[in-house]
Protein backbone atom coordinates (compact mmCIF):
# COMPACT_ATOMS: atom_id res chain seq x y z
CA UNK A 1 0.00 0.00 0.00
CA UNK A 2 1.35 3.41 -0.85
CA UNK A 3 0.94 6.60 1.10
CA UNK A 4 0.24 10.05 -0.34
CA UNK A 5 1.07 13.09 1.77
CA UNK A 6 -1.10 16.18 1.75
CA UNK A 7 0.42 19.49 2.82
CA UNK A 8 -2.87 20.36 4.41
CA UNK A 9 -3.61 23.19 6.79
CA UNK A 10 -5.96 21.96 9.49
CA UNK A 11 -8.85 24.39 9.26
CA UNK A 12 -11.13 25.10 12.21
CA UNK A 13 -14.33 27.09 12.13
CA UNK A 14 -13.83 28.50 15.59
CA UNK A 15 -17.06 28.70 17.50
CA UNK A 16 -18.35 27.28 20.74
CA UNK A 17 -21.97 27.85 19.78
CA UNK A 18 -24.21 24.82 19.69
CA UNK A 19 -26.16 23.85 16.57
CA UNK A 20 -29.69 25.21 16.27
CA UNK A 21 -32.82 23.06 16.39
CA UNK A 22 -35.28 23.58 13.53
CA UNK A 23 -38.92 22.65 13.15
CA UNK A 24 -38.76 22.08 9.39
CA UNK A 25 -40.96 19.02 9.39
CA UNK A 26 -43.88 18.07 7.19
CA UNK A 27 -47.17 16.52 8.18
CA UNK A 28 -46.79 12.77 8.36
CA UNK A 29 -43.09 12.74 9.22
CA UNK A 30 -42.35 10.33 12.03
CA UNK A 31 -40.34 12.50 14.40
CA UNK A 32 -40.89 15.63 16.46
CA UNK A 33 -38.11 17.93 15.31
CA UNK A 34 -34.95 18.14 13.26
CA UNK A 35 -31.52 19.37 14.14
CA UNK A 36 -29.53 20.93 11.34
CA UNK A 37 -26.00 19.67 11.92
CA UNK A 38 -24.17 21.67 9.25
CA UNK A 39 -24.79 25.24 8.13
CA UNK A 40 -22.32 25.81 5.34
CA UNK A 41 -22.38 27.79 2.14
CA UNK A 42 -20.91 24.67 0.54
CA UNK A 43 -23.03 21.62 -0.33
CA UNK A 44 -22.46 18.91 2.29
CA UNK A 45 -22.88 15.16 1.72
CA UNK A 46 -22.28 11.62 3.03
CA UNK A 47 -22.53 11.72 6.85
CA UNK A 48 -20.87 8.86 8.71
CA UNK A 49 -19.79 8.20 12.28
CA UNK A 50 -21.48 10.44 14.84
CA UNK A 51 -22.04 7.83 17.57
CA UNK A 52 -22.92 9.55 20.85
CA UNK A 53 -22.38 12.93 19.20
CA UNK A 54 -18.70 12.42 18.35
CA UNK A 55 -16.60 12.25 15.19
CA UNK A 56 -19.04 12.87 12.37
CA UNK A 57 -17.32 12.80 8.97
CA UNK A 58 -18.75 14.14 5.71
CA UNK A 59 -17.88 15.58 2.30
CA UNK A 60 -18.02 19.22 1.20
CA UNK A 61 -17.93 20.50 -2.35
CA UNK A 62 -15.31 23.24 -2.61
CA UNK A 63 -15.64 26.44 -4.62
CA UNK A 64 -13.11 25.11 -7.16
CA UNK A 65 -15.16 21.96 -7.76
CA UNK A 66 -13.05 19.65 -5.60
CA UNK A 67 -14.61 17.40 -2.96
CA UNK A 68 -12.91 17.10 0.42
CA UNK A 69 -13.54 15.28 3.67
CA UNK A 70 -14.24 17.14 6.91
CA UNK A 71 -14.94 16.04 10.47
CA UNK A 72 -16.85 17.38 13.45
CA UNK A 73 -15.39 16.02 16.65
CA UNK A 74 -18.53 17.22 18.45
CA UNK A 75 -21.56 17.22 16.19
CA UNK A 76 -23.55 19.87 18.06
CA UNK A 77 -20.76 22.44 17.90
CA UNK A 78 -19.66 24.37 14.86
CA UNK A 79 -15.94 23.52 14.91
CA UNK A 80 -15.04 21.63 11.74
CA UNK A 81 -11.69 20.04 10.86
CA UNK A 82 -10.64 19.60 7.24
CA UNK A 83 -9.13 16.14 6.67
CA UNK A 84 -8.18 16.14 2.96
CA UNK A 85 -7.09 18.92 0.63
CA UNK A 86 -6.15 19.71 -2.94
CA UNK A 87 -8.16 19.69 -6.15
CA UNK A 88 -9.24 16.10 -5.78
CA UNK A 89 -12.46 14.11 -5.58
CA UNK A 90 -12.76 12.42 -2.19
CA UNK A 91 -16.15 10.81 -1.54
CA UNK A 92 -18.07 8.35 0.65
CA UNK A 93 -16.12 8.62 3.92
CA UNK A 94 -16.67 5.96 6.57
CA UNK A 95 -15.38 6.37 10.12
CA UNK A 96 -14.18 3.53 12.35
CA UNK A 97 -14.06 4.25 16.08
CA UNK A 98 -11.97 1.12 16.79
CA UNK A 99 -8.95 2.22 14.76
CA UNK A 100 -9.78 5.95 14.42
CA UNK A 101 -9.48 5.84 10.64
CA UNK A 102 -11.56 7.31 7.82
CA UNK A 103 -11.83 5.25 4.64
CA UNK A 104 -13.07 6.84 1.42
CA UNK A 105 -12.99 6.65 -2.36
CA UNK A 106 -10.37 8.85 -4.01
CA UNK A 107 -10.01 9.71 -7.68
CA UNK A 108 -6.37 9.14 -8.58
CA UNK A 109 -5.72 10.46 -12.13
CA UNK A 110 -7.67 7.79 -14.01
CA UNK A 111 -10.03 5.97 -11.64
CA UNK A 112 -11.40 5.69 -8.11
CA UNK A 113 -9.53 3.63 -5.52
CA UNK A 114 -10.13 3.08 -1.81
CA UNK A 115 -7.86 4.85 0.68
CA UNK A 116 -7.90 5.58 4.39
CA UNK A 117 -6.58 8.36 6.55
CA UNK A 118 -5.85 8.56 10.28
CA UNK A 119 -8.66 10.66 11.75
CA UNK A 120 -6.44 12.24 14.37
CA UNK A 121 -3.65 13.25 11.99
CA UNK A 122 -5.06 13.88 8.55
CA UNK A 123 -1.86 14.28 6.53
CA UNK A 124 -1.02 10.93 4.91
CA UNK A 125 -3.51 8.75 3.08
CA UNK A 126 -2.90 5.02 2.68
CA UNK A 127 -4.00 3.23 -0.48
CA UNK A 128 -6.08 0.07 -0.04
CA UNK A 129 -6.98 -0.83 -3.65
CA UNK A 130 -4.89 -0.32 -6.75
CA UNK A 131 -6.58 -1.52 -9.94
CA UNK A 132 -7.53 -0.14 -13.33
CA UNK A 133 -11.20 -0.39 -12.36
CA UNK A 134 -13.25 1.89 -10.11
CA UNK A 135 -13.89 1.03 -6.46
CA UNK A 136 -16.56 2.83 -4.46
CA UNK A 137 -18.42 3.05 -1.17
CA UNK A 138 -16.04 1.54 1.40
CA UNK A 139 -17.34 0.44 4.79
CA UNK A 140 -15.48 -0.90 7.84
CA UNK A 141 -15.96 -4.23 9.55
CA UNK A 142 -16.88 -3.77 13.26
CA UNK A 143 -13.37 -4.77 14.39
CA UNK A 144 -11.71 -2.32 12.00
CA UNK A 145 -9.59 -5.04 10.38
CA UNK A 146 -11.39 -5.23 7.03
CA UNK A 147 -12.96 -2.98 4.42
CA UNK A 148 -15.87 -3.91 2.19
CA UNK A 149 -16.49 -2.00 -1.05
CA UNK A 150 -17.90 -2.32 -4.55
CA UNK A 151 -16.14 -2.45 -7.90
CA UNK A 152 -17.58 -1.54 -11.28
CA UNK A 153 -19.69 1.25 -12.75
CA UNK A 154 -20.61 4.46 -10.96
CA UNK A 155 -23.41 3.83 -8.43
CA UNK A 156 -26.52 5.96 -8.55
CA UNK A 157 -26.30 8.97 -6.24
CA UNK A 158 -27.55 12.53 -5.88
CA UNK A 159 -24.02 13.92 -5.90
CA UNK A 160 -22.70 15.10 -9.24
CA UNK A 161 -18.93 15.42 -9.09
CA UNK A 162 -17.13 16.38 -12.28
CA UNK A 163 -13.41 16.72 -12.84
CA UNK A 164 -13.08 18.34 -16.27
CA UNK A 165 -9.37 17.77 -16.72
CA UNK A 166 -9.80 14.04 -16.32
CA UNK A 167 -13.26 13.86 -17.87
CA UNK A 168 -14.67 12.11 -14.83
CA UNK A 169 -18.37 12.29 -14.14
CA UNK A 170 -20.32 10.99 -11.15
CA UNK A 171 -23.96 11.34 -11.96
CA UNK A 172 -26.21 8.33 -11.73
CA UNK A 173 -24.90 5.97 -14.40
CA UNK A 174 -26.90 2.76 -14.71
CA UNK A 175 -25.38 -0.08 -12.68
CA UNK A 176 -26.23 -3.74 -13.11
CA UNK A 177 -23.27 -5.98 -12.29
CA UNK A 178 -21.07 -4.27 -9.71
CA UNK A 179 -19.12 -6.64 -7.48
CA UNK A 180 -18.87 -6.66 -3.69
CA UNK A 181 -15.33 -7.20 -2.39
CA UNK A 182 -13.88 -7.64 1.10
CA UNK A 183 -10.24 -6.89 1.95
CA UNK A 184 -8.52 -7.97 5.16
CA UNK A 185 -6.06 -5.19 5.95
CA UNK A 186 -3.85 -7.46 8.07
CA UNK A 187 -3.52 -10.52 5.85
CA UNK A 188 -4.05 -8.49 2.64
CA UNK A 189 -6.50 -11.20 1.52
CA UNK A 190 -8.99 -9.94 -1.07
CA UNK A 191 -12.24 -11.81 -1.71
CA UNK A 192 -15.10 -11.23 -4.15
CA UNK A 193 -18.40 -11.97 -2.38
CA UNK A 194 -21.00 -11.48 -5.10
CA UNK A 195 -22.86 -9.02 -7.28
CA UNK A 196 -24.12 -5.87 -5.57
CA UNK A 197 -23.70 -2.24 -4.60
CA UNK A 198 -23.50 -0.12 -1.40
CA UNK A 199 -22.36 -3.02 0.86
CA UNK A 200 -22.51 -2.54 4.65
CA UNK A 201 -21.41 -5.06 7.29
CA UNK A 202 -23.77 -5.67 10.21
CA UNK A 203 -22.82 -4.64 13.77
CA UNK A 204 -22.08 -8.27 14.71
CA UNK A 205 -19.89 -8.74 11.62
CA UNK A 206 -21.90 -11.71 10.35
CA UNK A 207 -24.06 -10.22 7.57
CA UNK A 208 -23.91 -7.73 4.71
CA UNK A 209 -26.71 -5.45 3.51
CA UNK A 210 -26.41 -4.41 -0.12
CA UNK A 211 -28.30 -3.30 -3.24
CA UNK A 212 -29.01 -5.25 -6.40
CA UNK A 213 -30.05 -3.50 -9.60
CA UNK A 214 -32.96 -4.70 -11.71
CA UNK A 215 -35.63 -3.43 -14.05
CA UNK A 216 -38.86 -2.01 -12.68
CA UNK A 217 -42.24 -3.71 -13.00
CA UNK A 218 -42.71 -2.30 -16.52
CA UNK A 219 -39.18 -3.37 -17.55
CA UNK A 220 -38.52 0.22 -18.63
CA UNK A 221 -36.30 1.71 -15.89
CA UNK A 222 -33.52 0.62 -13.60
CA UNK A 223 -34.44 0.11 -9.96
CA UNK A 224 -32.69 -0.98 -6.80
CA UNK A 225 -33.71 -3.63 -4.27
CA UNK A 226 -32.28 -4.37 -0.82
CA UNK A 227 -30.67 -7.72 -0.04
CA UNK A 228 -28.81 -9.39 2.84
CA UNK A 229 -26.14 -12.10 2.65
CA UNK A 230 -23.69 -13.69 5.06
CA UNK A 231 -20.19 -12.28 5.46
CA UNK A 232 -18.97 -15.07 3.14
CA UNK A 233 -21.40 -14.07 0.38
CA UNK A 234 -23.80 -16.96 0.97
CA UNK A 235 -27.53 -17.26 1.82
CA UNK A 236 -28.63 -14.20 -0.14
CA UNK A 237 -32.08 -12.97 0.85
CA UNK A 238 -34.16 -10.26 -0.83
CA UNK A 239 -35.66 -7.64 1.52
CA UNK A 240 -37.52 -5.28 -0.85
CA UNK A 241 -38.97 -5.80 -4.32
CA UNK A 242 -39.12 -3.67 -7.47
CA UNK A 243 -42.73 -2.62 -6.81
CA UNK A 244 -41.64 -0.61 -3.77
CA UNK A 245 -39.47 1.79 -5.76
CA UNK A 246 -35.75 2.51 -6.11
CA UNK A 247 -34.08 1.54 -2.82
CA UNK A 248 -30.43 2.30 -2.15
CA UNK A 249 -27.84 3.40 0.48
CA UNK A 250 -28.70 0.85 3.19
CA UNK A 251 -27.28 1.08 6.70
CA UNK A 252 -27.82 -1.06 9.79
CA UNK A 253 -29.54 -0.21 13.05
CA UNK A 254 -27.23 -0.49 16.09
CA UNK A 255 -28.85 -3.78 17.18
CA UNK A 256 -28.71 -5.27 13.68
CA UNK A 257 -32.47 -5.86 13.51
CA UNK A 258 -33.36 -3.15 10.98
CA UNK A 259 -32.10 -1.57 7.78
CA UNK A 260 -32.43 2.16 7.15
CA UNK A 261 -32.27 3.27 3.52
CA UNK A 262 -33.33 5.86 0.99
CA UNK A 263 -36.23 5.11 -1.32
CA UNK A 264 -37.53 6.90 -4.40
CA UNK A 265 -41.06 5.73 -5.13
CA UNK A 266 -42.16 5.50 -8.73
CA UNK A 267 -44.69 8.34 -8.29
CA UNK A 268 -42.25 10.64 -6.44
CA UNK A 269 -39.23 12.44 -7.89
CA UNK A 270 -37.38 12.92 -4.60
CA UNK A 271 -36.22 10.29 -2.14
CA UNK A 272 -37.24 9.71 1.49
CA UNK A 273 -35.89 7.82 4.48
CA UNK A 274 -37.38 4.41 5.33
CA UNK A 275 -36.70 1.62 7.82
CA UNK A 276 -37.46 -2.07 7.38
CA UNK A 277 -36.86 -5.18 9.48
CA UNK A 278 -34.16 -7.54 8.23
CA UNK A 279 -36.87 -10.10 7.45
CA UNK A 280 -38.50 -7.65 5.02
CA UNK A 281 -41.43 -6.78 7.30
CA UNK A 282 -42.63 -3.61 9.09
CA UNK A 283 -41.67 -1.04 6.47
CA UNK A 284 -41.87 2.46 7.97
CA UNK A 285 -41.48 5.84 6.26
CA UNK A 286 -39.81 8.58 8.32
CA UNK A 287 -39.58 11.56 5.94
CA UNK A 288 -42.16 12.86 3.46
CA UNK A 289 -40.85 16.37 2.86
CA UNK A 290 -40.70 17.61 -0.75
CA UNK A 291 -36.94 17.48 -0.71
CA UNK A 292 -34.24 14.93 -1.43
CA UNK A 293 -33.63 13.13 1.87
CA UNK A 294 -30.89 10.55 1.34
CA UNK A 295 -27.72 8.78 2.57
CA UNK A 296 -29.07 7.94 6.06
CA UNK A 297 -27.02 6.46 8.91
CA UNK A 298 -28.27 5.16 12.26
CA UNK A 299 -25.97 5.88 15.21
CA UNK A 300 -25.47 3.89 18.39
CA UNK A 301 -27.46 6.49 20.37
CA UNK A 302 -30.48 6.12 18.03
CA UNK A 303 -30.11 9.26 15.94
CA UNK A 304 -30.67 9.27 12.20
CA UNK A 305 -28.30 11.50 10.23
CA UNK A 306 -29.05 12.19 6.57
CA UNK A 307 -28.50 14.63 3.71
CA UNK A 308 -31.29 16.93 2.60
CA UNK A 309 -31.98 20.13 0.70
CA UNK A 310 -35.11 20.86 2.76
CA UNK A 311 -35.49 24.51 3.70
CA UNK A 312 -33.11 25.53 0.90
CA UNK A 313 -32.85 25.72 -2.86
CA UNK A 314 -32.70 22.44 -4.72
CA UNK A 315 -29.36 20.63 -4.39
CA UNK A 316 -28.15 22.88 -1.55
CA UNK A 317 -27.61 19.89 0.70
CA UNK A 318 -26.73 19.93 4.40
CA UNK A 319 -26.70 17.28 7.12
CA UNK A 320 -29.68 16.89 9.44
CA UNK A 321 -30.59 14.49 12.21
CA UNK A 322 -33.62 13.31 14.13
CA UNK A 323 -34.22 10.92 17.01
CA UNK A 324 -35.94 7.60 16.49
CA UNK A 325 -39.25 7.56 18.35
CA UNK A 326 -39.36 4.94 21.06
CA UNK A 327 -43.07 4.15 20.58
CA UNK A 328 -42.55 2.74 17.10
Amino acid sequence: MKKIFYFLPIIFILSSCATKVYQLTSEGEYFDALTKITESEKPIFYPNGGDFGDNLVFVAKEDDGAYNIYMKEKVLYKAIIQKTGGQNINLSPTYCAVNSRIAFQYFDKTNYDIYYIEAGKGKAITQVTNTDEDEYNPSWSPDGNSLIFEKGSTPRTYIQATKRASKVEYKGVSVSKNQVWLKDLKSKELKMLGIGSFPKISPDGKSIAFVKYDLDKNKSKETGTLWIMTIDGDSQKQITNVNLGYATSPNWSPDGKNIIFQLTKKNKEDSDIYVIDVNGENLKQYTVNKSNDFAPIWTADDFIYFCSDRGAKANEYQIWRFKIKQNK
